[in-house]
């Protein structure tokens, strides 16, 4: 990676400057009227003027210089240029980037493999809905982005447990059993009434029906709508393309003792306050949060902290967590019982996940779980597919509320994101159907602009995977493959790969068009997408 690269080489002459490397687009051009960027921009200039007292142009002429003597720098950029008010760009030289093509194609599916994770060995929960009714449209924004995170995890080389953990324990499993029984009476012709606190969704009408299909006995519904519950959470997620590793029941830790003995551990390590017969972890000074009812019930949270124990105790590295936007005030506090028990609290990590809306024929769906108004993972998988499902959710960061437009995810036209990336990884079936037969060539023949501007945009691919496996910014691969489904198209409708007179540079375009189809399927087999031969 020209990045990783780079960095490495300057921190190698300035060990004691801490440096910022800025990749601005590929795109950006200064005969387009943007600011000339260059392809790599560091903010090397300003600091060492700062710690030198001298200005930043006489520090900016310093680095040019001594750059520009490097051979190793003459081999890959073609220029380098200091920018007020302490900017160094690296322009890339057309001969590193036909290199490039040629290791690019080499590597094959493994471009963008590295081992920056090795030895790390992480438990990815994510989705993990209460199973007191079907998945929603939040709980496939939740998939979408933690199975592309997993694969991209694995890509760079860590280990990775991909984890569903079922809440099968509880007052709100209680009360759906509840709302089944009553169904269950109302369907043999009894008169029943439901408090606002049950749950009324026609899903439980469903079960109610199956169950008296099926003779389910009154002792046996609480344990039968749970498995009712996660196999349809199962298939949902199937669906989508997403398949976990482990299906953690809640159940498992009561039964093993776990919860006990984390409760005992932390009243051991004095920080369990007792008041009004409930059991309470302290926080801070002002803060405390309920363990134990004074029922003798447990909390989410009690059983949250033993989970993460367990999770340690597997042995993984960290545990990161995906979890709704509601979840936000229960970061502290499960921070704060991990760390009671003894662990860095920095291995465990919990992303958060925004509210999602629904977006049809211009007006906004209204969703409630309990009441039964809400549009099911289900429903909008069979809408517009999982291909559009899985891309739309991935466009936006994780922690910015977003509006899913149906309308737009069901266009077959370059307005559906989804579809103009998939269209370009078609059209370059076409293009190879054509030239069947036809043997690929060297890079020596490419020299056009938007077929160098192809090449940054390819050998850019592992630089964006590892740092999404340091930042987790997973619509950054989503941003990436759209520009380079994009700039592929503006490439194909001014130049042509099939030649007739021409076979060197048929076949040196050719190569390019391997190279851009290698890295198209990468990013869709990483999102999870389908790769499609033809549209």
């Amino acid at each position: 990676m020209v990045k990783e690269w780079l960095r490495k080489k300057i921190s190698s002459k300035f060990p004691d400057i801490e440096f910022d490397i800025l990749t601005p687009p590929s795109f950006a051009k200064a005969s387009e009227g943007k600011p000339d960027l260059g392809d790599y921009s560091v903010n090397l200039a300003f600091i060492v003027a700062k710690r030198d007292g001298i200005s930043p142009m006489e520090a900016g002429k310093n680095l040019i210089g001594e750059f520009s003597g490097d051979k190793e720098f003459s081999k890959k950029f073609s220029k380098i240029q200091f920018v007020p008010p302490g900017f160094i760009n690296f322009y890339l030289s057309e001969e590193f980037l036909r290199l490039s093509l040629e290791t690019i194609i080499k590597e094959g599916d493994k471009f963008g493999d590295s081992e920056a994770g090795k030895g790390t060995k992480i438990n990815l929960e994510f989705v993990s809905a209460n199973p007191t009714g079907p998945l929603t449209v939040g709980n496939a924004r939740s998939a979408s982005f933690g199975d592309t995170l997993g694969n991209i995890f694995k890509k760079t080389g860590y280990e990775v447990r991909k984890e569903y953990y079922i809440n099968d324990v509880g007052n709100q499993v209680n009360k759906l059993a509840e709302s089944v029984k009553l169904r269950m009476l109302e369907l043999k012709g009894e008169k029943v009434e439901f408090g606002p606190d049950l749950y009324q969704g026609e899903y439980v009408k469903e079960i109610a029906k199956e169950f008296l299909d099926k003779v389910v006995s009154e002792k046996d519904i609480p344990g039968q709508v749970i498995k009712a519950m996660t196999d349809g959470a199962k298939s949902s997620a199937k669906k989508m393309g997403v398949e976990f590793d482990e299906w953690f029941p809640e159940s498992r830790l009561h039964e093993s003792g776990e919860v006990k003995e984390v409760l005992a551990e932390l009243e051991l390590r004095g920080f369990i306050v007792e008041e009004d017969g409930a059991k309470w972890l302290k926080i801070n000074d002002d803060q405390k949060a309920v363990l134990v009812k004074s029922d003798g019930s447990t909390t989410y949270l009690l059983n949250d902290i033993a989970y993460t124990k367990n999770k340690f105790e597997r042995g993984f590295t960290s545990a990161l967590n995906i979890w709704g936007a509601d979840h936000h005030g229960d970061i502290i506090r499960l921070k704060t019982g991990v760390a009671a028990l003894g662990y860095d609290p920095d291995r465990l990590e919990i992303l958060l996940h925004q509210f999602v809306s629904i977006k049809e024929k211009g007006e906004l769906q209204k969703m409630s779980k309990r009441a039964g108004r809400f549009v099911l993972f289900d429903e909008l998988l069979a809408e517009v597919g999982k291909d559009a499902v899985r891309f739309f959710f991935l466009t936006r960061d994780l922690n910015t509320h977003m509006e899913f437009d149906i309308d737009l995810a069901k266009k077959q036209s370059k307005e559906n994101p989804v579809f103009y990336i998939q269209y370009a990884f078609a059209r370059l079936n076409s293009v190879f159907a054509k030239a069947e037969g036809t043997r690929t060539g060297n890079a020596d023949r490419i020299k056009e602009e938007e077929e160098f501007r192809l090449l940054k945009d390819l050998i850019k691919l592992p630089e964006i995977i590892e740092d999404i496996s340091q930042n987790y910014q997973v619509h950054h691969l989503a941003r990436y493959a759209l520009n380079l489904a994009g700039d592929f198209h503006k490439f194909y409708e001014k130049h042509h790969i099939i030649q007739e007179n021409d076979t060197e540079l048929q076949s040196a375009r050719l190569l390019l068009a391997r190279g851009v189809h290698m890295v198209l399927r990468i990013c869709l087999d990483l999102m999870g997408l389908s790769a499609p031969e033809r549209m």
